[in-house]
């Protein structure tokens, strides 16, 4: 994908899929205890210091980056504390990783002493080389090479060093032939694919309609579910890229206050228990400007900003300037992210570092996106699989969680405006569908109130977790993590190889209005449902679920319903223990796109992950005004935008008085 621009790629009628890049302290966490070291060969031991351009690796080594020197676009930051367990010999070996991608130059000299022929495919040419097809040659085409790069690219005195420098790194071009069949496929459902321990999938689907999860029409989930038969049934490692629509102007503000988009609407993975949804910060250690949010982000990785302007990237040109992520890319200077026409010198193969060309042959390049976000802890899951190969794919979550450092702890107090309007955590009026200077919080979410908070910041759950929509657990400390493997080594009894329970969706309301909807409801012997004037412009609990006791993995909701404005709709959920749990904003991306009608829609939140389950689970509407008109933008290729415009949510009609709304939980247990 560009290295400026999300490129979303055809695949049926209004579906587009996506790829998750958007362009192109000190950071060392806790130490881990001295192991000696099992590497052989020259660099036996031995940190990315011995690669040209690892100066400007700043998720590897935050202080001693070359960035440091720059503060409009760094400082304040942090790492992913790698060095510790590279210098304890441990670099993935015996790890392979699949990079579902763009397609795969692994001919590359960073790329080639790791590359794995038997792990990789060309879905056009039926050949195990994966690079992009001649006829996709672009800027796009870089994307795939790029992440195996962060990944994988060996540490040999050339170029970028990868987190996991003695991984085996196979790639398949999906996203140059994208079917349900071939994500199948590449997923484990091949044998070029099968054999893979991480799988890396730095693209999401982008729909304009909420598509059907968990049911006969939902195709996507049976594949993600298939891959924790892999491994020998522990599980292969499913990183997925959360997505770069946070400052989507699609929600009609100027400025990006909150994610009108939610990663959870993508059907290729973010709701399941196996799928580690990663979010993105930048060289601040902050929320990439771009970086989407939702109750079902995992951990977050290190993305970026845009690196517009100097040589690489150190010139501030705008509020969200800064580095980005340096890696391998396509050969020579006529493909890839590196070219003649690029808009650094480092880009254009024209920069000197301590008076040497370091890039002159156009093989690196940069670019930043949770697609950038999400192969920095397929590495940091390299170097842990590397170092106890026994762990499940729960086990590498878990680690994933234990060793994972908040970050930015009073986001939800700051604004994107310079002058402050708005901060993260307003309160939104949902009779105006206005944003308002004061703050909201979870006591906002009650039946009859007509505000609420648009993000709750961190919240300490009833198991003692911390989780932030916009940043998940927090971003993973590899040292951490390892010696964590390592515990689990020493403990086999610590490992959880068993699948998590997942149960069928449970109803627990049903509106309606409209003699003709009773009809349908007394033929299909529902007696639960009530007959109301649909709650617009307020908070109404929706209905209850009762849990037995049993620790919660995650927590559903799935709606369906005909002539109800979906993008009015938010969806909240206290647990009883307390917590809250903001699911789906009022006023999203559904609200420009005016849909009405929709089946099994489904949402869900980690948020509650590890707390004791038992009790009264209550599940909250907080819908906004659909009548009012709505003036937003839709971003485009070049990243213009064009204005766009609806009369209402239901268009220019007046709102039906006759709807239906069915409401289904389910707790995912531990």
């Amino acid at each position: 994908m560009s290295s400026l621009n999300v490129i979303r790629l055809p695949l049926i009628s209004a579906l587009a899929l996506a790829l998750a890049a958007c362009d192109g302290s000190g950071g060392s966490g806790t130490p881990i205890p001295d192991v000696a070291c099992a590497e052989t060969g020259p660099y036996a031991c031995r940190t990315g210091t011995t690669e040209p351009l690892y100066t400007f690796q700043w998720a590897l080594n935050y202080k001693d980056s070359y960035f440091q020197d720059y503060p409009s676009v760094f400082g304040g930051g942090l790492d992913l504390n790698v060095e510790p367990v590279h210098r304890q010999g441990i670099k993935g070996q015996g790890v392979r990783v699949m990079v579902v991608d763009t397609g795969t130059d692994l001919h590359t000299e960073d790329l080639a002493p790791n590359a794995d022929p038997s792990l990789s495919w060309n879905l056009v040419t039926d050949m195990p080389d994966p690079y992009p097809t001649q006829s996709a040659i672009d800027d796009g085409s870089a994307h795939g090479t790029a992440v195996a790069g962060i990944i994988a690219a060996a540490q040999n005195g050339k170029g970028v060093m990868g987190i996991a420098p003695l991984a085996k790194v196979g790639g398949v071009n999906f996203l140059e032939n994208p079917s349900v069949g071939a994500w199948a496929a590449s997923m484990g459902g091949a044998t070029w694919s099968s054999g893979a321990d991480i799988f890396n999938a730095s693209l999401g689907l982008v729909t304009a309609f909420a598509l059907p999860y968990d049911s006969d029409e939902d195709t996507y989930t049976p594949v993600v579910r298939a891959m924790k038969k892999l491994r020998d049934g522990k599980g292969a490692v499913f990183l997925k890229a959360a997505g770069n629509d946070f400052d989507s102007r699609l929600c009609g503000h100027d400025f990006g206050y909150y994610d009108c988009s939610n990663p959870a609407n993508d059907p290729m993975g973010p709701r399941e228990p196996n799928a580690i949804t990663v979010a993105a910060i930048n060289a601040f250690g902050e929320a990439s400007s771009y970086s989407s949010a939702g109750s079902v982000i995992w951990v977050s990785g290190m993305g970026g900003e845009f690196g517009e302007s100097g040589t690489y990237g150190e010139v501030g040109t705008r509020d969200y300037s800064g580095p980005t992520i340096f890696s391998t890319d396509l050969r020579g200077c006529a493909v890839g992210f590196s070219s003649k026409t690029a808009h650094t010198p480092f880009l254009r193969g024209e920069s000197h570092h301590n008076g040497i060309p370091d890039n002159r042959d156009c093989d690196y390049a940069y670019m930043n996106g949770t697609s950038a976000a999400t192969p920095t802890v397929a590495g940091v899951v390299a170097l842990v699989l590397s170092a106890n190969p026994d762990l499940g794919w729960r086990d590498v979550r878990d680690i994933l969680r234990m060793s994972a450092r908040k970050v930015d702890a009073g986001y939800v107090s700051a604004s994107p405006h310079r002058l402050g309007l708005f901060p993260y955590g307003a309160r939104m009026d949902l009779a105006t569908n206005k944003l308002s200077t004061h703050p909201g919080g979870k006591d906002d979410i009650r039946p009859g109130s007509t505000a609420v908070p648009i993000d709750l910041g961190w919240q300490k759950n009833g198991a003692g977790h911390e989780h932030s929509n916009w940043y998940g657990f927090g971003v993973p400390d590899a040292a951490r993590a390892v010696e964590l493997a390592r515990e689990y080594k020493r403990d086999p009894r610590l490992s959880r190889l068993q699948d998590v329970q997942i149960p069928e969706f449970e109803t627990v309301g049903a509106w309606y209005q409209g003699d003709g909807y009773a009809e349908g409801l007394e033929e299909q012997d529902v007696t639960s449902a009530q007959s109301m004037a649909f709650p617009y412009q307020r908070v109404t609990l929706l209905g209850t679920l009762q849990s037995p006791a049993q620790v919660v993995d995650s927590f559903q909701v799935r709606l369906s319903g005909t002539d109800v404005c979906l993008g009015a709709l938010g969806i909240a959920v206290r647990s009883p223990a307390g917590t809250v749990s903001l699911l789906k904003l009022p006023n999203d991306a559904f609200r420009s796109k005016e849909v009405v009608d929709f089946n099994d829609y489904a949402l869900n939140s980690v948020a509650f992950y590890g707390e004791e389950a038992q009790g009264e689970w209550q599940i909250y509407l907080m819908a906004a005004n659909p009548d009012l008109p709505l003036e937003f933008a839709v971003k485009q290729p070049d990243g213009s935008y064009m204005p766009g415009f609806s009369q209402s949510c239901f268009g220019a009609k007046s709102r039906p008085t006759e709807y239906f709304l069915e409401t289904e939980a389910r707790i995912i247990a531990q």
